[in-house]
């Protein structure tokens, strides 16, 4: 989706609906939706109601005329509350006539006073509302919590939830990428399917590394006053002093800039070895960072998938992400004294120098080492400036990945934590403890899925576990948890 710069995920609009069963009182739904409605406002958020005769469908009429209303008004999703029993066809109906993603939950009975009289029953109507839908064939676009009976605190929270599913969902199915050169020769695995990407409603425009030289070189004649402000900002904010390279950086910056606005991307990738550096005279790592922390993520070696995911991790972290190798094994002297399960689940993630500066420590423009050994041997290194280098800060983090599944696609989805220590290797690198990972990597990722990942910054796998199932991804990964049923979600 095309974002304003640093907003991070879309605006979301959801309806909500109850359910009223004939034998049971409409006032007891009534009340009980009154309190959660209550309490999704103490959150922040505003869900939009039908009008009053069918804000609780007791008939397929109303089912229907609920559904249109929240048509009607543009609601990207759905919460159905049943407040009592319910009348299970009207509620199938309901998801029918509605046709988009639905939050499934049924009221909690409040307190033991409660049991003598005002009992909801809605333990037993959820099983009748779900098996009336799945005859229908619409369970897919249900989603049920961990504990679909909520009490007004819980369901509010579950509503919250929700509508960082719905942003992941409305995000990438509306989002435009900007492939810009061919993939580096050396990096097959970064190869794409656009069927694949276009089964969950990505849009994929390919250019040449030309139409990026071409707006680069327009740039450099123009000079427009963006120019300025890209200069300001790289010498102020970032540190950078040498006056050839702040112009280098800037006319980059501007250049992918313009092409984003152009064609409406919501992201971008770049070949990055080795033309761009022949043409810019700069690795673009310093850049990519830049902009990808104000919301419009570029991912390296013109690797699609990633970007996608990374655009994912946006949009369910409402934060900036990046693109990391999983990269290298950490020497057990480094490990010696930590309280870890499994010493072999902490590896090192790496890039070249893309990560957005406020997630490292002290970071540092400097240049690619292997690319100045490749083409700058035995010289000052001058176009292989332009990586980002630090050490990541500690904190919880999720690797994201998705892959092409012949015109379909197959994710994994990790959580874990950047450790506090010096990862003592150059790039933008950090050193992760991701519980399970070794037995994972064996078991699900080799011959599956190549070797870069999407990260966010923050643990949010229960999101994009419930956005993959809704954009109709089947083959979803996670580390092996103990008792988890078949389909569940395990971050929850």
């Amino acid at each position: 989706m095309f974002l304003k710069l640093d907003k991070f995920s879309p605006d979301v609009k959801i309806g909500i609906v109850s359910a009223s069963r004939n034998c049971f009182p409409r006032e007891l739904s009534e009340k009980r939706t009154a309190k959660l409605l209550n309490e999704v406002r103490e959150l922040g958020i505003t869900l939009i109601c039908p009008d009053a005769k069918y804000s609780i469908i007791e008939t397929k009429e109303d089912a229907k005329a609920a559904a249109d209303y929240l048509i009607e008004n543009e609601c990207d999703a759905a919460v159905l509350y049943l407040g009592n029993f319910s009348p299970e066809i009207e509620d199938a109906n309901f998801v029918k006539a509605f046709n988009k993603p639905v939050l499934l939950m049924a009221a909690a009975e409040e307190n033991s006073e409660s049991l003598s009289a005002a009992r909801g029953d809605a333990l037993c109507g959820l099983m009748s509302a779900t098996l009336a839908i799945a005859k229908r064939g619409l369970l897919p676009k249900v989603t049920l919590p961990k504990n679909p009976l909520v009490d007004a605190k819980s369901g509010a929270k579950e509503i919250l939830r929700f509508s960082k599913i719905i942003k992941v969902v409305r995000g990438i199915s509306n989002a435009t990428i900007g492939l810009f050169g061919p993939r580096p020769r050396d990096f097959e695995s970064c190869n794409y399917n656009t069927a694949s990407l276009a089964s969950i409603g990505v849009e994929v425009e390919e250019f040449g590394l030309f139409d990026l030289e071409n707006e680069i070189a327009k740039i450099r004649s123009e000079q427009p006053s963006s120019l300025e402000d890209s200069k300001s900002s790289i010498s102020k904010t970032d540190g950078v002093e040498d006056p050839v390279l702040i112009v280098r950086f800037s006319v980059y910056e501007q250049a992918l800039l313009s092409m984003r606005e152009k064609l409406k991307l919501s992201g971008a990738t770049t070949q990055c070895w080795t033309r761009q550096e022949e043409y810019s005279k700069h690795v673009p790592c310093f850049i990519n960072a830049r902009l990808t922390e104000r919301g419009f993520p570029i991912a390296c070696e013109n690797d699609a998938y990633s970007l996608v995911g990374e655009l994912m991790c946006q949009y369910a972290s409402d934060n900036a992400p990046t693109m990391l190798d999983l990269n290298h094994t950490i020497p057990s002297d480094m490990l010696e004294g930590m309280d870890i399960e499994n010493k072999e689940d902490v590896i090192g993630l790496f890039h070249c120098g893309n990560v957005p500066s406020k997630f490292m420590k002290s970071p540092k423009v400097c240049y690619q080492l292997i690319m100045s050994r490749l083409m700058e041997p035995g010289k000052a290194p001058d176009l292989t400036r332009g990586t980002l280098e630090g050490a990541i800060k500690p904190g919880d983090i999720t690797i994201f990945q998705i892959h092409g599944s012949g015109d379909n696609l197959r994710a994994y989805i990790c959580e874990g934590s950047f450790l506090d220590m010096d990862p003592k290797t150059f790039g933008s690198t950090g050193v992760a403890y991701i519980p399970g990972f070794m037995r994972f990597y064996r078991n699900c990722i080799l011959g599956k899925f190549h070797h870069h990942v999407a990260v966010a910054f923050s643990h949010c796998g229960g999101v994009l576990f419930e956005a993959l199932k809704q954009l109709g991804v089947k083959e979803i990964y996670t580390p092996i948890t103990n008792n988890t049923y078949a389909g569940e979600n395990p971050f929850d």
